[in-house]
């Protein structure tokens, strides 16, 4: 099997009563990957989130937990040219969602290790994501300085996806959901996205069939599946409970992305 870089994503819902928002940034126009179009906040796995003392920092990194986390199985119809990852990859995918999380929406998903310290002030997570975009500091370097475990239990796989392989750019793509911080204000990060908004998957996608909302097709499938959900609560149960199919699309010179009609909602 060839070596796909691995990626993770995070759909992260907003902290309010109601239909569940969802946060959906603009990438840069120079982007190599879906360029213009709104995504959610993710990116590669990079070396960095590989370190093993970055891992230790992780609350639900262990082996244990991240295998039942990644429940992922394969469809005979539909076959993927990725394997299973073990548990130091796993871990990884687990620190690149979360820093990617930080990286693009701001979001600091971690609390201080000691239970009686304060937890970041919104000046600090600005001035850790403006050394992070920069590359003056990795996320290990972030979480040393405040003394921080980042939260990987508060994610929650809800599915799979590899590019197909006539792609230039191929991911193989860890998604996950997860519920916003009350306290924490998100905003894309003003070089690699823009125009970070929060919107309903029902609104994004009258706003796509209306043409003024760029999207792609796996954030489009994503939106579809949770178009029903009343509230966060409802979203997130699904992502608990819901099958995880790995998907990877073939394509149709006049259709696209297809998929088996039979893993239509079911993935």
């Amino acid at each position: 099997m060839s070596k796909i870089p691995r990626a993770a994503t995070v759909m992260l819902l907003r902290d309010i009563e109601g239909e569940p928002q969802l946060f959906l940034v603009r990438r840069t126009a120079k982007s190599a990957f879906a360029p213009d179009a709104y995504v959610f906040p993710g990116g590669v796995v990079d070396l960095a989130d590989t370190l093993p003392a970055l891992h230790a920092r992780i609350d639900g990194a262990e082996p244990r937990e991240t295998g039942a986390l990644f429940r992922e199985r394969r469809d005979d119809a539909l076959p993927a040219d990725v394997e299973h990852p073990g548990p130091l990859e796993r871990a990884s995918i687990i620190a690149a969602a979360l820093r990617e999380l930080f990286e693009e929406s701001g979001i600091l998903m971690a609390f201080p290790r000691e239970n009686t310290a304060p937890p970041p002030t919104p000046r600090q997570r600005e001035a850790w994501r403006a050394a992070l975009r920069s590359g003056k500091s990795n996320f290990l370097d972030i979480l040393e300085s405040g003394d921080l475990l980042a939260s990987g239990t508060s994610l929650a796989l809800f599915s799979h996806w590899v590019t197909p392989p006539n792609e230039p750019r191929r991911y193989d793509t860890y998604f996950f959901m997860a519920i916003a911080p009350p306290n924490q204000d998100a905003s894309a990060d003003r070089s690699e996205t823009h125009d970070g908004r929060w919107i309903t998957a029902r609104k994004a996608l009258a706003n796509y069939q209306r043409g003024t909302l760029n999207l792609v097709y796996p954030t489009i499938k994503h939106l579809e599946r949770l178009v029903d959900c009343e509230d966060n609560s409802i979203a997130m149960r699904l992502a608990l409970t819901k099958p995880v199919v790995t998907i990877q699309p073939t394509t149709h010179p006049d259709r696209g992305f297809v998929m088996p009609a039979h893993l239509e909602n079911v993935w």
